[in-house]
């Protein structure tokens, strides 16, 4: 191993690195072009992130223009979401649809008769919704409203009354659904909110009031937010969960490919030094070429056939391209085996590892501490001072 040989063998990695490079970069914009135009047709064909305010309950002060708030004395809430992920280009979106039903106990405790202004808004203009009624004690009554205003009642009640005010409907999301209190008041009195999933990973969206019961159900999640008088600034709010993403995870590998190759460079070299094998810097660019082979064509084969067969097929075509190109090359001294269990190491198993969420930091740890043992005991009895050494080129006379 000359050091003009080392300084090729750079300059081919090198040449490695720049394509990975360029290959992640144009996956990243295919995924964000996608990501843009893609959102904005899942939104209005399916429906926006909702958000749905607790009602506005307020009556006039006699002799006054001003308004006083009245706070429910109940607030007994049912929500039922059920997820369905759907597809666009190289994006997996995180669709929902939400059944809402929420009472309200509203009292006057005034000494005289009042007339209760109830103002209810629904969660977005854009979305579209089913069954929409308001119940007025027993009173039902079905709703053909803009649903950018939502709907107000006027409701006289005499002193010491009470009476329970009923809303349902059903409509369409994505990505995330929340609840917010009215937070100029900041206090909410008899709270008893119950959600339920079909899912179980679920995400609590940053800076939301935490639920007091969260049990498993044989569909999903049933969770329970309760409090007799509640004193906060904090929503309820919950993030659906988001499905593996075909083209960032594309451009993530090709980000992270130079390191798998520098193992197998490293690998390959130690045992070409070991078992005093020549070795030319043109194998390291076949090698190169081969390792570079299965993530073009997991690249573009995503947007055709499922994740999973796309790796599974990129990872055949490039074990099969480098381990038998290896074997033939080098001849029977080189130990192929190991270098086809060095490539699924580093390829294979390296790149699976950004399919697990916070697995891929401790699987490259694994593995360089193993790969760092391997080669201390392969070159072990290896001679350094004589690996580096030119060889003569001078001719007999």
């Amino acid at each position: 191993m000359t050091i003009k040989r080392i300084i090729a063998i750079s300059l081919i990695f090198s040449l490695g690195v720049a394509s990975w490079l360029v290959l992640g970069q144009v996956n990243w914009v295919r995924s964000h072009s996608s990501n843009t135009s893609m959102y904005s047709a899942v939104k209005s064909l399916w429906g926006p992130q909702l958000v749905q305010q607790a009602p506005q309950v307020t009556v006039k002060v006699p002799g006054t223009g001003r308004i006083r708030v009245i706070t429910p004395t109940q607030n007994l809430i049912e929500t039922d979401i059920d997820l369905e992920q759907r597809r666009k280009g190289l994006i997996w979106y995180p669709t929902y649809k939400v059944n809402f039903n929420g009472r309200y106990e509203i009292r006057n405790d005034a000494r005289i008769a009042q007339d209760i202004r109830f103002n209810f808004i629904l969660p977005s203009k854009d979305a579209t919704y089913e069954n929409v009624a308001l119940k007025i004690g027993e009173q039902v009554e079905k709703l053909n409203t803009a649903t950018g205003h939502g709907f107000r009642r006027i409701i006289p009640l005499e002193p010491g009354a009470s009476i329970m005010l009923e809303v349902r409907y059903k409509t369409r999301g994505v990505g995330r659904w929340t609840y917010q209190f009215n937070n100029k008041q900041g206090y909410v009195s008899g709270l008893n909110m119950v959600l339920r999933s079909n899912f179980r990973e679920i995400d609590f969206i940053e800076g939301s009031l935490s639920p007091m019961r969260l049990d498993e159900t044989t569909e999903g999640l049933q969770i329970v937010w309760q409090a007799n008088e509640l004193i906060t600034r904090q929503n309820i709010g919950i993030s659906m969960p988001q499905k593996l993403n075909p083209g960032p995870l594309a451009a993530r590998m090709s980000f992270f490919a130079p390191v798998c190759l520098l193992f197998f460079f490293v690998l390959i070299t130690a045992l070409c030094i070991a078992r005093k094998v020549d070795i030319h810097p043109m194998h390291y660019l076949f090698v190169n070429a081969g390792f570079f082979a299965f993530h073009l064509l997991f690249a573009y084969s995503i947007d055709l056939i499922n994740v999973h067969i796309a790796f599974a097929m990129s990872s055949i075509v490039s074990v099969a391209l480098v381990v038998p190109y290896l074997a033939k090359a080098l001849g029977s001294a080189f130990p192929w085996k190991i270098a086809a269990l060095g490539q699924f190491v580093y390829l294979v198993l390296f790149s699976y590892s950004f399919f697990i969420k916070g697995m891929t930091g401790l699987t490259v740890t694994i593995a360089s501490i193993v790969t760092l043992a391997i080669l201390m005991k392969i070159t072990s009895t290896t001679d350094w001072s004589q690996v580096f050494v030119r060889k003569s080129t001078t001719k007999p006379a």
